[in-house]
């Protein structure tokens, strides 16, 4: 026993320790997945599309014969409904039940009637038919609407998982600039020891430290909220642990060639815009059917009934009707009530267009951030290169006391800015180039494209 319990516990490391060594920092395509699955927003959207198809699907039923079966029991000694159960139970005197007594007093009756019925609508004015088609344009919008909420999702996800990368670098280049300042407090304060410096510039070192150590809490506060935005886009518990691959720069991003393009492939795939026009289509199903209420309804109704005092199904009968109704009057409101689907039908017209008109202006922003960022990043790098060529040379002839203190401190700081500038129009980049792809309608979910990095 024991040497199968020592098998079963080897089996149960062997199979763990491939997951556990295979186990690393979470990939922007794992984070997207995760949001995709696990976020809440997007699961509600999705059980809105399900039950707008499942409405679609309950309207087709109405074309359909409706079935049902009744079962009514009735005491009564009202004279008519006594007379009429003996009808319906074939069970008439005509020696005792035709006298005035009889007819006028009778005795309490019980009855019990089953009905089998089967009712069929032959001509609604196109009711029916304009419900169908309104319900399914529900469907398909709601469908669609679930689509760019998925796109959205995703956006959010990348967005913030880049953000999060660079606040994590963000934090490394505050920490980098509060060692540079601890070196230098220190080594001030050992020359001020030495009587070589004077004491102001020990002070200045100083105070230079504690604001590093100031902009290094600021980034980790940065961070944490990066991390805790993460983690709600995907879904996950706040203090669920998360490991990132480090942040890297990115290469410049390539321009569209013509503005115009761009807005013309927005309008051609964008998933909110169709629907939208989806719901333009629901709505103008709605005037048909509202105007359906001034046709006559005509309808054909079959049933087989039994009746007896007790529950069984004797005395069975069956009859079968065509039914005409017309409304002649209702107060108005089948007027309003197509007056308003009109105008609903305006301005779902006015929404599309509107939309239309808000997706180019969307594509154009977007390239305009792009535009800008990628400049800046390039404008960025060169700097950083200045400002670490600067530090080096400062620092050399501070160390040769041809220079003083402050200098250097101020060309450090000029190093850290560039470099934070540096990585926030990277990071500005990233997303403007995300935004642009999702006001296009073609950012790729994870499936639709190879990995990013």
């Amino acid at each position: 026993m024991q040497t199968s319990f020592r098998s079963l516990a080897l089996l149960l490391a062997a199979l763990t320790l491939p997951a556990a060594a295979t186990a690393g920092p979470l990939s922007l395509d794992e984070a997207i997945h995760r949001a995709l699955t696990d976020n809440p927003e997007l699961r509600a959207a999705d059980d809105q599309a399900r039950a707008a198809a499942a409405r679609a699907t309950s309207a087709k039923g109405a074309l359909l014969p409706q079935v049902g079966v009744r079962y009514m029991v009735r005491r009564s000694d009202n004279p008519l409904d006594a007379f009429a159960d003996k009808l319906n139970t074939r069970s008439v005197d005509p020696a005792t039940d035709f006298t005035a007594p009889a007819l006028n007093n009778p005795d309490p009756s019980t009855i019990h009637a089953t009905q089998l019925s089967i009712e069929l609508p032959l001509y609604t004015g196109g009711r029916l038919t304009a419900g169908i088609r309104e319900a399914g344009a529900y469907a398909e919008s709601a469908r669609l609407a679930y689509e760019r909420h998925r796109e959205a999702t995703a956006y959010r996800a990348l967005s913030a998982y880049r953000a999060a990368q660079a606040a994590a670098q963000g934090l490394a280049i505050a920490s980098d600039a509060v060692e540079a300042a601890r070196g230098h407090a220190d080594t001030t304060a050992r020359l001020v020891r030495q009587g070589r410096i004077v004491v102001s510039d020990r002070i200045t070192a100083d105070l230079n430290l504690a604001a590093m150590e100031s902009a290094r809490e600021q980034a980790a506060s940065r961070l944490r909220l990066a991390m805790d935005d993460l983690k709600l886009v995907m879904g996950m518990p706040a203090d669920a642990p998360i490991e990132l691959p480090a942040w890297q720069s990115p290469a410049p991003a390539d321009l569209p060639a013509n503005s115009a393009d761009s807005e013309q492939q927005a309008l051609d795939n964008r998933k909110d815009l169709q629907a939208q026009a989806a719901y333009l289509k629901a709505s103008h199903a709605k005037i048909t059917a509202a105007r359906a209420a001034f046709q006559p309804q005509v309808g054909v109704v079959a049933a087989d009934s039994w009746y007896d005092n007790n529950a069984a199904l004797d005395n069975r009968s069956q009859s079968i009707m065509g039914v005409v109704n017309m409304n002649i009057f209702n107060g108005g409101r089948d007027w309003y009530g197509l007056s308003a689907a009109q105008r609903d039908t305006d301005e779902a017209e006015q929404r599309l267009e509107s939309m239309r008109q808000g997706i180019r202006n969307e594509v154009r922003a977007a390239l305009s951030r792009l535009t800008e960022a990628r400049a800046r990043m390039q404008i960025a790098a060169n700097s950083v290169d200045k400002a670490r060529e600067a530090v080096r040379l400062i620092d050399q002839r501070y160390g040769e006391g041809r220079t003083i203190l402050i200098d250097l401190l101020m060309a450090e700081r000029v190093l850290v800015e560039a470099r934070n500038e540096e990585l926030t129009a990277g990071l500005n980049q990233e997303l403007a180039a995300a935004q642009l792809r999702l006001a296009q309608g073609t950012l790729p979910l994870p499936g639709d494209a190879p990995a990013a990095r």
